[in-house]
C-alpha cells in the first residue's frame, strides 16, 4: 500500500466539478486578479474569524510582513518568536531587517516564557494547529504597551476559549498553501484584524507606493469560498481521523494538542520517538509517507541553548492526517507503527 503525506487530489477530486466551474466562473469575467471575488472571501474569512477586516495576500509570508509593517515595526525593532517553526516566521522577520529574539518552547512546541525579553513585539506560533497560552502572552504586551502578533498559518480552526484561531492578537495571519486545513490550489495568505487604520495601511502595503504586489487570484479566492462552506465538515473528518490514530495507538507518545478549553486545528498529527529516524525509515519501506516538522531549529547555536525546542525537534515525526484518508490506510499506518514497537 502507497500512502501520500499530503491529499489535496483527493479534496480536488471529491469537489473538481464545483472548484473547476468556480475557477472558470472567474476566468469569462476577465478580471482574474483584484476583483469581487477576492472581496467576497476575505468578508467571509473575517466574519468566521470574528474579526472586521481581513486583507488577502499571495502567501502567508507576504502576511506576516505586511503585519509587522503595518504596526509601525522596522529593521530598529526587536521582536521575539519561537525558535520551532516553519521558516516564513524567521524570514518575515528577517524581511523586515529587524532583530529576532529567539524563545524556546513548550511541552506542545508553542512559545515559551518571555520573562526578562525586552522586545519590541512577539510574534507567536500556535505550530501544529495547538492553540499558544495566548492569555500569558497577551498579559506580557499588554504590560509593555507593545504588539501581538499571531502565527495562525496552522491554526485555522482551533479555538482558544471559546475565541477562534485568527482572532487572536492585534493582528493575525492565516495561510492557504495546498497543506493548510483551508488549502488553495496555489499559494495564499490573509491578514486579519480589528482595526480600520491598520486595515488601510494593509491594503496600501498590498498595492500601492510601497512597491509589492500581493494578491490572491480571483479563480483561488472562489474555489476557496466554496471550500469555506465545507470548513466544518473537513475539520470533523479530521478529527476523526485523529481520534483513529489515538485509538488505534495507544501506546505511542502523541504531541498533546488539547487541554481543557483548548481546540486543536489538528493540521498535524505528530508523534514523538526515541526511534524517531528509524521508524521514518521503517515506514517509508513499507510505503508510508511521513515528515519532519521541523528538521532545524531557526537559531543555529549550539546545542543545549533550547533544550525543550531540540528535545521535540529530535523526536518529532508527522503521520499523514487529510480528509478523505480511508480508514483502512489508517489503520495500516497503525499497523506498521504498532509492529515496529513489537506492540
Amino acid at each position: 500500500m502507497e500512502i501520500k503525506f499530503n491529499g489535496v487530489d483527493r479534496l480536488y477530486k471529491e469537489f473538481w466539478y464545483r472548484l473547476t466551474r468556480r475557477a472558470m466562473e472567474t476566468w469569462k469575467t476577465g478580471r482574474v486578479v483584484q476583483g469581487e471575488y477576492l472581496q467576497k472571501f476575505e468578508t467571509k474569512i473575517a466574519k468566521q474569524a470574528f474579526r472586521k477586516f481581513g486583507v488577502g495576500v499571495g502567501s502567508a509570508t507576504d502576511g506576516l510582513y505586511f503585519a509587522m509593517k503595518s504596526l509601525g515595526l522596522d529593521h530598529n525593532s526587536t521582536i521575539a518568536c519561537p525558535v520551532i517553526s516553519y521558516s516564513a516566521t524567521r524570514d518575515a522577520i528577517t524581511r523586515l531587517g529587524a532583530t529576532i529574539k529567539y524563545i524556546d518552547v513548550d511541552s506542545i512546541g508553542n512559545i515559551g516564557s518571555l520573562d526578562g525579553a525586552e522586545v519590541d513585539a512577539v510574534v507567536y506560533v500556535n505550530l501544529y494547529g495547538n492553540p499558544a497560552d495566548y492569555d500569558r502572552l497577551n498579559k506580557f504586551c499588554d504590560d509593555r504597551g507593545i504588539p501581538l502578533i499571531e502565527d495562525a498559518a496552522q491554526s485555522q480552526g482551533a479555538w482558544y476559549h471559546g475565541r477562534p484561531s485568527g482572532k487572536l492578537g492585534k493582528i493575525s495571519v492565516y495561510s492557504f498553501d495546498p497543506t493548510k486545513n483551508l488549502p488553495c490550489f496555489g499559494t495564499g495568505g490573509m491578514i486579519l484584524t480589528d482595526s480600520f487604520q491598520t486595515y488601510k495601511k494593509l491594503l496600501d502595503l498590498r498595492k500601492g507606493p510601497t512597491g509589492h504586489n500581493s494578491w490572491i487570484s480571483e479563480d483561488h479566492a472562489n474555489q476557496m469560498t466554496f471550500l469555506l462552506g465545507k470548513f466544518d465538515k473537513l475539520q470533523n473528518m479530521r478529527s476523526k481521523i485523529y481520534q483513529r490514530y489515538q485509538k488505534k495507538l495507544s501506546n505511542i507518545q502523541f504531541l498533546k494538542t488539547t487541554e481543557k478549553g483548548l481546540f486543536s486545528s489538528m493540521h498535524k498529527c505528530v508523534i514523538l520517538s526515541n526511534e524517531r529516524n528509524k521508524l521514518k525509515t521503517f515506514l517509508e519501506k513499507s510505503g508510508i509517507q511521513t515528515q519532519i516538522h521541523y528538521t532545524y531549529l531557526l537559531d543555529n547555536s549550539p546545542t543545549n541553548h533550547y533544550p525543550m525546542a531540540e528535545l521535540i525537534q529530535a523526536q518529532c515525526l508527522s503521520l499523514p492526517i487529510y480528509p478523505y484518508l480511508k480508514n483502512d490506510e489508517i489503520d495500516y499506518i497503525c499497523n506498521k507503527i504498532n509492529y515496529f514497537y513489537g506492540v
